[in-house]
């Protein structure tokens, strides 16, 4: 059994911000699956081992995601600044 991917919810944001073309939320599960494998564990701040949804719920609410007619959006400069 391989171990869990432990994913920043930085690096959720980073792949929306960076994307050619704004991403649904199943095409930014599907390229995160792709990059951290399946099931991986996302944390950040304020949030520990939220799946998929759960980063992703915690991301809208602080206003680091938005959702527009079913594509995502970021604002990088939305990230907190620590390492």
């Amino acid at each position: 059994m391989s171990e869990q991917q432990q994913v920043h919810g930085h690096e959720v944001m980073q792949m929306i911000h960076d994307a050619k073309s704004p991403l649904t939320q199943k095409q930014l599960q599907a390229q995160i699956e792709a990059v951290y494998g399946a099931d991986p564990k996302f944390f950040a701040c304020a949030i520990a081992d939220a799946d998929f949804e759960g980063i992703l719920t915690f991301l809208k609410a602080r206003g680091k995601v938005v959702e527009v007619d079913g594509k995502l959006g970021t604002d990088i400069g939305q990230m907190c600044k620590h390492e």
